[in-house]
């Protein structure tokens, strides 16, 4: 399943160091989605790009993300916004870029570039500020306010469904320790009548 979740990142985004041979390759590995965020955007920020989170896919079986696609900020094309009069209209920022890193997670856990394209269809700022890069980059706070909201509702069926694990659980355990104490009274109550018909035999 796939899901256009527009310029939504990390709220954590750790810092990477960079040097020059540093660049994508199919085939590198994260050890999170968040650390493939931190090289893509160290890169971008030494290339003279910004990065935007574009396209998410999840799990069908839990929900959980399991790829991510990272673009530049340039890539697609700005749909017109009938509410601006056409004296006002912005500076446009897309010009159908292509660049991108195509990231997914497989079953060691780690994160793994899948697809690179370097090519960019529009000039290069080199050694633009990493806060420019950061701050371009942050997204529509709909976008976040939906994404954390879906992982909160996954997190709270996890729970629930634990919760009622651990219930099942503490009712088998009741019912064994109902089920052994009544042996227990079944044993007694034998032993008990076994030593009264010996008492009796005895007399």
């Amino acid at each position: 399943m796939i899901q256009d979740v527009g310029d939504l990142i990390p709220v954590a985004v750790p810092t990477t160091s960079v040097v020059a041979e540093d660049e994508p390759y199919v085939g590198l590995e994260f050890d999170s989605e968040a650390a493939a965020h931190a090289f893509y955007n160290t890169y971008a920020a030494r290339v003279g790009f910004v990065i935007r989170v574009s396209k998410l896919s999840r799990s069908r079986r839990d929900g959980s993300a399991i790829g991510r696609a990272l673009v530049c900020n340039k890539e697609g094309y700005r749909m017109p916004d009938k509410r601006e009069k056409i004296v006002r209209q912005r500076a446009e920022t897309r010009v159908g870029c292509r660049a991108m890193i195509l990231v997914r997670k497989v079953s060691s856990g780690k994160w793994v570039v899948t697809k690179f394209v370097k090519e960019h269809t529009h000039p290069l700022t080199p050694g633009k500020g990493r806060r420019d890069c950061i701050y371009d980059q942050y997204p529509n706070e709909h976008d976040k306010i939906r994404e954390l909201t879906h992982q909160l509702a996954l997190e709270k069926k996890r729970s629930a469904n634990y919760k009622k694990h651990l219930e099942l659980i503490f009712e088998h355990i009741e019912e064994h320790n109902e089920s052994l104490s009544k042996k227990i009274r079944h044993i007694v109550n034998s032993v008990n009548d076994m030593e009264m018909k010996e008492q009796q035999g005895h007399r």
